[in-house]
C-alpha cells in the first residue's frame, strides 16, 4: 500500500519565470544594440573628420606647389567638388593672407540624440619659412 502525502514537489520552471527571464534578456540585448548603433555613428564621424583633414592638407599643398600663389577658380572648384564627393554636404573656403592660408571646411555630423550637428574645421598654414 502506497500512502501519498498532501504536498507535491514541483520540478521545472513556471511560465512566469520563463517570461521574466526573457524580458531581462531582451532589455540586455536592446542595450547592446543601442551601443552598437552609437559606435557605428562615431566611426562614421571619425571617417568624416579624417576626410576633412586630408582635404584641408591637400589644398594647402596645392597652394605650396603653386609657388604660394592663389589657385585658379577651376582648381578651387575641382577641390570643392572632390570635397563634396568624399564628405557629403561639406563646403570649403580658402583665405590667403600675406604668408598664411586659412582653409575652412564646414559639414554636418550625426550626433547622439541629434540627427545633424554642424561642424567646422579650420587649418591655418604658414606658406613661407
Amino acid at each position: 500500500m502506497l500512502v501519498r502525502s498532501g504536498s507535491r514537489s514541483q520540478t521545472g520552471f513556471t511560465l512566469i519565470e520563463v517570461l521574466v527571464a526573457l524580458l531581462v534578456l531582451l532589455v540586455g540585448l536592446l542595450g547592446v544594440v543601442g551601443m552598437q548603433y552609437l559606435s557605428l555613428q562615431q566611426v562614421n564621424n571619425a571617417n568624416l573628420r579624417s576626410q576633412v583633414n586630408l582635404h584641408a592638407q591637400q589644398m594647402v599643398e596645392m597652394i605650396r606647389a603653386n609657388d604660394n600663389d592663389a589657385l585658379t577658380t577651376a582648381e578651387v572648384d575641382a577641390w570643392k567638388a572632390s570635397l563634396g564627393r568624399d564628405v557629403p554636404g561639406a563646403t570649403g573656403a580658402v583665405t590667403m593672407n600675406t604668408n598664411t592660408v586659412d582653409v575652412t571646411i564646414t559639414w554636418d555630423e550625426r550626433q547622439y540624440g541629434n540627427d545633424a550637428a554642424q561642424q567646422s574645421y579650420t587649418m591655418t598654414a604658414r606658406l613661407e619659412q
